[in-house]
């Protein structure tokens, strides 16, 4: 590749040439240590994530809040203060990717910087201070603590991709299209989707400021026990539990495709799992429940989209341990999907046992459709 010193450069950067790629090749390459400081910086971003017109209210203090209560759902999970997680475990910079489930304390599972210490305590009372109860209100609070992670996650992911454009360095050239190829795409994806998040949460915090909590639905599962997969994400499903498309996703910012907020968890020794959505999101969630219903095992299926859709998992140690070679490498399969391979339509049809839940009962609110 012959290119002018003063020409634009072939990545797309903007930048001359000679300020940019040139001699990329020779160029001293990128540290495992500075690499390992970037991805453990988690807690580097504070902020509190309330509406503007709360913030008047917020103490100033930022804590490490958790998107899964530790006390009433990660506790009933744990082992010797421990549970298994998905979440930080695909980079393994000496092996590629390692994407088996990790030790995790409990004081660090599903924690975020994105609430003071005030709001923390008083906006998420109704549901870490007493039972959970299902109620418009309580299942609004789960989804919005989800989203509101996603978010920070997306907003904290943007300066990990800044450094991960730079890997190229002491590259060959194929290496470098390569690597430049990649994190465009990646850059690009969490962009558009921090973009659909945030005109989600607009929403989601005119509802939280209005206190009228009837313009989100819910589909939610009670289980007989804890569930062995605690999870708090906002997904947009692209494909049924049938193989069929659900949705398009489109590259245009204003083209929001719809979402669904899952939360698994419990309370009081009981599980739940809670899907929420917007009104204007509810065909998809209609036609996506419809579906579900018509798999082989809800449970299973269930189980089996939130690895294959979501990275902010928690698992009992226990329940991974007396998993057989070919549920763990299932499970794995799924998980890879979207992180080193890309995902395939047909993924949530054929599902295995995994007896992570156990569902008693369902109940539908504000579901209009």
């Amino acid at each position: 590749m012959k290119i002018g010193r003063n020409a634009p450069c072939w990545c797309g950067s903007g930048k001359k040439f000679k300020k940019c790629h040139l001699d990329r090749d020779k160029q001293t390459p990128i540290s495992e240590q500075t690499l390992y400081k970037q991805f453990n910086s988690f807690y580097s971003q504070k902020y509190c994530s309330v509406p503007e017109p709360m913030k008047d209210g917020c103490s100033g203090k930022i804590v490490k809040a958790h998107s899964i209560s530790k006390s009433s759902s990660l506790k009933e999970i744990s082992s010797n203060g421990h549970v298994l997680t998905t979440f930080k475990t695909g980079a393994n910079f000496n092996n590629g990717f390692d994407i088996s489930p990790q030790k995790i304390g409990l004081q660090k599972a599903s924690t975020f910087t994105g609430f003071c210490n005030y709001h923390d305590n008083h906006l998420f009372q109704p549901i870490e201070k007493k039972d959970f109860e299902i109620s418009e209100e309580n299942c609004f609070l789960v989804a919005y603590r989800a989203l509101t992670r996603e978010i920070f996650v997306k907003e904290k992911s943007a300066g990990t991709f800044d450094l991960l454009k730079n890997l190229d360095k002491g590259k060959s050239i194929d290496q470098q299209i390569s690597i430049q190829a990649g994190h465009k795409w990646t850059y690009e994806n969490n962009d558009l989707t921090k973009n659909d998040l945030e005109y989600l949460k607009k929403k989601m915090d005119s509802i939280l400021l209005s206190k009228d909590y009837s313009g989100v639905s819910h589909i939610v599962f009670t289980l007989a026990e804890p569930p062995m997969v605690m999870t708090s994400a906002a997904v947009a499903p692209r494909f049924d539990f049938q193989g069929k498309e659900l949705q398009k996703i489109s590259m245009q910012p204003e083209k929001i495709p719809s979402y669904i907020i899952v939360n698994s968890f419990s309370s009081a020794s009981t599980g739940y799992i809670c899907l929420s959505c917007i009104d204007e999101h509810i065909p998809a969630a209609d036609q996506f429940y419809a579906s579900l219903c018509n798999s082989k095992s809800i449970e299973d299926s269930l189980t089996a989209f939130i690895f294959l859709s979501i990275e902010n998992n928690y698992l009992s140690e226990e329940w991974w341990s007396g998993l057989g070679k070919p549920q763990k490498s299932y499970i794995e399969n799924l998980f890879s999907q979207g992180v080193t391979t890309p995902t395939v339509s047909d993924a949530l049809i054929d599902t295995k046992d995994l007896g992570a839940f156990e569902i008693e009962n369902t109940k539908l609110l504000n579901m209009k459709n």
